[in-house]
C-alpha cells in the first residue's frame, strides 16, 4: 500500500511531499521511500498497473500538478502533466488506460471531469462533467465506469452516488443514494 502527500503536524503543520509504503504480506510499519515533486494535501489518487499518481491538491494555492511514481522501485515522483484547472478535495478514479480527477474545489465547487493517459506523460483534458458539483467525495472504479459517492456541494452535504462512463465524454448520472449524507469518506472496489 502507498500513501502520498497530506498535511502533517509532525513536519511543522505544513503540506508534506512524503511517499510511504507498507507491505500487505506482514504486519509492519510504513517506510518513507520517496517524495512528490512538491508537498500537497487533499490530493486525488489514481493507480495504473505500474505507477501511483497524485493530482491536484493544495500547495500554496490550488494545484494543477499530476505526479507519477513507480511501484517497481523506490524513486521520487515526476511531474508528468497538469489538470485543466487547479483543485483540491477532488475524487480520483482509474480505467485501465487513464486516470480521472473529478469535481473538487477551487474555491467554488466544481463539476469538471479531467482525464489523463497512463501510456504517456501528458496534460489532462476535460472530458465532460459529473452530474452534480461535488468535493470531498469518495471515488470507486469499475471496469467501465467511475463513481463518486457522497461529498459536499455548494448547497451542503451530499448523499448521491454519481456514475460516469470511461468510454465517452458524456455527462455523468445520479444513479442512487447513500443511506445518509456524508463527506470526506473513503472508497473501495473489488
Amino acid at each position: 500500500g502507498y500513501i502520498a502527500g497530506g498535511n502533517s503536524p509532525y513536519v511543522g503543520g505544513s503540506n508534506t511531499d512524503i511517499i510511504q509504503k507498507f507491505q500487505f504480506s506482514n504486519s509492519s510499519n510504513s517506510v518513507d521511500i520517496a517524495n512528490l515533486t512538491i508537498g500537497r494535501d487533499t490530493v486525488a489518487g489514481q493507480t495504473s498497473l505500474t505507477h501511483g499518481y497524485t493530482s491536484g491538491g493544495i500547495e500554496l494555492g490550488f494545484s494543477t500538478v499530476i505526479d507519477k511514481f513507480p511501484f517497481s522501485s523506490d524513486a521520487n515522483a515526476t511531474d508528468v502533466g497538469d489538470l485543466t484547472q487547479g483543485r483540491s478535495f477532488a475524487s480520483g478514479n482509474q480505467s485501465g488506460d487513464h486516470g480521472y480527477t473529478s469535481g473538487g474545489k477551487n474555491p467554488g465547487v466544481l463539476k469538471v471531469n479531467d482525464r489523463f493517459p497512463f501510456s504517456s506523460d501528458a496534460n489532462a483534458t476535460d472530458v465532460g462533467d459529473i452530474s452534480n458539483e461535488a468535493y470531498a467525495s469518495s471515488g470507486q472504479s469499475s471496469l467501465t465506469h467511475g463513481y463518486l459517492s457522497g461529498g459536499h456541494a455548494s448547497s451542503g452535504y451530499l448523499n448521491i452516488i454519481q456514475k460516469f462512463q470511461f468510454s465517452n465524454s458524456a455527462t455523468g448520472q445520479d444513479v442512487g443514494d447513500l443511506t445518509v449524507v456524508r463527506d470526506s469518506l473513503t472508497g473501495h472496489q473489488v
